[in-house]
């Protein structure tokens, strides 16, 4: 087995009757010690490194290459950052093509977007925490602007008038939503700037 950390060889093993988890923990003393582990990959086949209930109990006999891909820290919250702004613009397309469908025929494949663009929203927003305390940059969102709308919505869902969610979607949400992904872009485009 061809065994790489980031673009650097560092083993050709025989990996006998180890796991590929029990490899990747072996192999943590090649990775520099300010880096973390972030992608594991298998002949090709890449996992995030906290999905190691994917791969860490096949066995290691059967994989041609291993390459762990290590970032720093501030190099993984600014990847992560960048992911934020890019969810950011696709729940708001969600929300828009939700908004207008409202108006439209089908109703129901309007809300059933709307709900699933609220699910990933809140998958947004634990993520832009998580950078924050990762990175220590500036969050890109804020639950507490999002509570008292997402309260609203649920009222006006709750007695089923479209209307008033339409309006609360397309006046109060989607500006929110478009704001936070500008703040987000001029930051983005600022720290492009300083580095």
């Amino acid at each position: 087995m061809q065994v790489f950390v980031n673009d650097r060889e560092v083993a050709d093993l025989a990996a006998g009757r180890a796991t590929v988890g029990e490899l990747v923990e072996a192999l943590g003393v090649h990775v520099d010690p300010s880096e973390i582990v972030t992608t594991v990959a298998l002949d090709g086949e890449v996992f995030s490194a906290g999905e190691d209930e994917r791969y860490a109990r096949r066995a290691a006999a059967g994989v041609a290459r291993l390459t762990l891909t290590s970032r720093t820290i501030p190099a993984l919250a600014a990847r992560l950052h960048a992911d934020v702004r890019a969810a950011l613009r696709d729940v708001t397309a969600k929300l828009e093509r939700a908004t207008a469908g409202l108006d439209g025929g089908d109703a129901s494949a309007a809300h059933a977007l709307f709900a699933s663009a609220f699910d990933e929203l809140r998958l947004v927003l634990i993520l832009d925490q998580h950078t924050v305390s990762l990175g220590g940059r500036d969050a890109l969102t804020s639950e507490a602007e999002l509570i008292p709308l997402a309260e609203a919505l649920l009222v006006a869902q709750r007695h089923g008038d479209r209307g008033a969610t339409r309006r609360l979607l397309a006046e109060r949400v989607l500006p929110l939503l478009r704001l936070w992904s500008a703040n987000a872009d001029g930051a983005a485009v600022a720290g492009a700037q300083i580095t």
